[in-house]
């Protein structure tokens, strides 16, 4: 991800404040992928559908700027107003369907309700189940359908990079 950040500050390559949102969007994306993977390969299904969801809504927050350029600014550190997250999700869905599902059934898995309270059980029968106190996948299926999002977030990410890292190069880019 970061190798699309060549060449991006310009000749004199001076960093503006006006990089950081990107530039934050690049640490937060590695930091979730990684983070994911790592949560994944230990078997921890719980912490890798929580991260992947930030990857995620991460993801999301380009669409929402890309419709909604002046909010840019929320993205600075320090700012005073933030984006609520159902709008990045939604701006999302519009250019990537079925988004939302994806994001939702994350979600339903991070929260400490219904599934994302039961990620440790096995239900064999009626009134039989099988529980444990560390995370652990149900099934190799389990960790293969997360896999898989990590998979897809990752490539829209990279495409994301590539091509802001692309226009920031632009000569006709002008930041202050």
């Amino acid at each position: 991800m970061v190798r699309g950040l060549t060449g991006i500050f310009g000749p004199s390559g001076q960093l503006t404040m006006a990089h950081l949102p990107f530039l934050s969007f690049i640490e937060r994306s590695q930091a979730f992928s990684l983070g994911a993977a790592t949560m994944i390969e230990s078997g921890n299904p719980l912490a890798a559908a929580t991260l992947l969801r930030s990857f995620a809504e991460n993801l999301a927050v380009v669409f929402y700027i890309q419709a909604h350029p002046q909010d840019i600014d929320k993205l600075q550190p320090g700012a005073r107003h933030s984006i609520k997250v159902g709008r990045i999700i939604s701006q999302a869905e519009k250019h990537l369907p079925g988004f939302k599902a994806m994001y939702d059934e994350l979600s339903a898995r991070a929260h400490p309700t219904g599934k994302g309270s039961y990620q440790n059980f096995v239900v064999a029968g009626e009134g039989q189940f099988t529980w444990q106190s560390h995370p652990t996948f149900v099934d190799v299926q389990d960790a293969r359908a997360l896999l898989q999002r990590l998979r897809d977030l990752t490539k829209l990410t990279a495409e994301v990079i590539k091509n802001t890292a692309a226009e920031l190069s632009a000569p006709h880019r002008a930041f202050s």
